[in-house]
């Protein structure tokens, strides 16, 4: 058992008030017991003394490429398979894989290994079946059939209004919708269609089309990459006062040659004075692709793996912007965590919610990350590794035998 003692609670059932300071005891992957002076007896147990730092759950990344992504720069533009200390580091303790559109580069049955495996090493992994393409590709005979039969299958990814995906008509698209929808009701699970939108055309009056036609929620559609640039975003914002969910990119980012990008801490605090409701924004990282730097006219200078430490970035981001602490964090740890049908387990802090607890110093850095109870990062530096990861990054390529904890 483990005792953090003195935390300040962001998003949990006892929110922190001026001063205020709660104990949180931790059995095995799950707090227990949240409250002032809690007493052990003569139970074994490890205590932390957190000195009145704030915590809160850990983010929840509802789209990271987990085993690379292909640019359009040919083979040797796909990035490698993510690392466990990498989403420590980001402070993210639940994340959702996906594919790009990198024909035979990218397999679902590989994305569908690396979720077990990071599940393995602790991680609540999860995935979306498909690519950018319709019909989507999927494990078993269909995209819908991937939801209904495999675990950790969350919904189908697929692309619109995008010189990469396949131009789906909106009755084709409206019958996956229809679908997935179904197969999450048969399985218990969100079926969302995670929709990645672009430049070309207008994606949220074809979801508009879609939703009249087929009946399905709008809470099923969550158009991600609405950042992209500054007619997404308005066609974005109206879309959402009309109650729609969206999620931002925290990869689009303007100064790492995101000419057209907006900033997506900026965003959301665009959205939130123009009176979108908080929950209908999520904000995903896009993490482990890779993306091209481009100079002052637009021409590609080379490319660079975007981290998932980009999702804390913009959170604290906002935070330094003057927007309160929890309804940052929000954003990008309770707000998902609903859409994807894993709320109060994750993105809450309360008795019976898995001990996915990050700790921060004074300056909103990433002190500490608890996942599921176990030490995943301290002192900023991370204590959780993938096998075989350090041997990876060792320099002599010797190094230190490996187990995933």
């Amino acid at each position: 058992m483990q005792l953090l003692r003195n935390a300040r609670v962001l998003l949990g059932e006892h929110q922190a008030k001026q001063g205020e300071k709660m104990d949180i005891l931790i059995a095995g992957e799950r707090i227990v017991a949240m409250q002032e002076g809690i007493e052990t007896g003569n139970l074994l147990v490890e205590e932390t003394d957190l000195g009145g730092s704030f915590v809160s759950p850990g983010l929840v990344d509802a789209h990271v490429h987990f085993t690379g992504a292909t640019w359009d720069d040919g083979f040797t533009s796909k990035t490698p398979e993510i690392f466990l200390s990498d989403f420590m580091r980001g402070g993210v303790t639940s994340a959702v894989g996906v594919l790009a559109f990198g024909y035979g580069c990218e397999d679902l049955k590989n994305l569908n290994c690396k979720v077990q495996a990071l599940r393995d090493e602790g991680l609540s992994s999860y995935m979306y079946t498909g690519n950018f393409r319709v019909p989507s590709p999927s494990i078993t005979d269909s995209a819908p059939e991937d939801i209904v039969m495999l675990p950790y299958v969350l919904g189908v990814k697929v692309s619109i209004t995008d010189k990469f995906s396949s131009h789906p008509s909106i009755e084709e698209f409206a019958r996956l919708a229809s679908e997935s929808y179904v197969a999450g009701l048969q399985s218990g699970k969100p079926g969302l269609l995670h929709i990645h939108v672009a430049e070309y055309g207008d994606p949220y009056d074809f979801l508009r089309k879609v939703q009249e036609i087929s009946g399905v929620p709008s809470s099923s559609f969550v158009p991600t990459h609405c950042n992209t640039d500054q007619v997404l975003l308005e066609g974005a914002l109206k879309y959402a006062l009309e109650g729609n969910p969206v999620d931002f990119s925290a990869i689009l980012e303007p100064s790492r040659g995101g000419v057209t990008t907006i900033k997506s801490s900026k965003a959301i605090e665009y959205f939130l004075e123009k009176g979108v409701a908080p929950e209908l924004i999520t904000l995903s990282s896009d993490g482990n692709v890779g993306l091209p730097i481009r100079d002052k006219n637009q021409k590609c200078t080379g490319l660079y793996i975007e981290r998932v430490l980009s999702l804390w970035a913009n959170v604290r981001a906002m935070i330094e912007d003057g927007i309160e602490p929890s309804l940052a964090i929000s954003f990008a740890s309770s707000n998902p965590a609903q859409r994807l049908g894993l709320y109060p387990r994750k993105g809450l802090l309360a008795v019976g919610t898995d001990a996915d607890i990050l700790v921060f110093s004074e300056d909103w850095n990433i002190d500490k990350v608890y996942l599921k109870g176990n030490l995943g990062l301290s002192g900023g530096e991370p204590t959780l590794f993938s096998r075989y990861e350090k041997d990876i990054r060792s320099e002599n390529g010797q190094g230190t035998p490996s187990c995933s904890r």
